[in-house]
């Protein structure tokens, strides 16, 4: 499986960056990192996020920052719609 991300997805992932860099670039590291990690899973386990309301979305959490990310499998792609922290959205 290969890993795509919407712009949407790679706005709000640097979004997260560039918001904890200001305040502390070894947690804003940490945290891109166990995101990538998290999403990185879904390459060989793309089922392993929970099913959402929405149609063919799934969701998994980022397990050590709470952030969720929501993303479809697309024949053998999985493609990131968004990325979002535990407390919005």
């Amino acid at each position: 499986m290969t890993v795509r991300y919407s712009r949407r997805a790679l706005s709000q992932l640097a979004s997260v960056y560039d918001y904890l860099q200001q305040r502390n670039q070894g947690a804003a590291e940490n945290v891109v990192t166990s995101m990538r990690a998290t999403i990185g899973r879904l390459r060989d386990m793309p089922f392993l996020g929970r099913t959402t309301d929405e149609a063919d979305v799934r969701v998994i959490v980022e397990p050590d920052y709470l952030y969720r990310v929501f993303y479809r499998v697309q024949g053998q792609e999985v493609f990131v719609i968004r990325i979002l922290h535990g407390r919005l959205g």
